[in-house]
């Protein structure tokens, strides 16, 4: 899951979808729903909202520890969580 700015544009697939393989590279994304926009329980990075992304990704060769880099590096990403999901 990713939150990102509020004013990132969620609606052209061509820069979100390069968000998301920028973050999780050796990974293919399966789904990515966007949840809208909501208000944050505190200001994060001098923001009170943000946009909710829930992405599923697959893939053998993903590191969690490069995924984690990644989104910590990202400019648009305010917070994210990764999960693994049991097979």
């Amino acid at each position: 899951m990713l939150v990102v700015r509020p004013d990132f544009p969620v609606e052209d697939t061509k820069k979100r979808d390069a968000l998301i393989e920028k973050i999780v590279k050796g990974g293919t994304i399966k789904d990515v729903t966007v949840l809208g926009k909501k208000q944050l329980a505190y200001p994060i990075r001098k923001q009170s909202e943000g946009i909710y992304l829930l992405i599923h990704i697959t893939g053998d060769s993903i590191k969690t520890g490069d995924v984690q880099k990644e989104a910590k590096l990202g400019t648009d990403i305010i917070r994210f969580l990764l999960l693994e999901r049991e097979a």
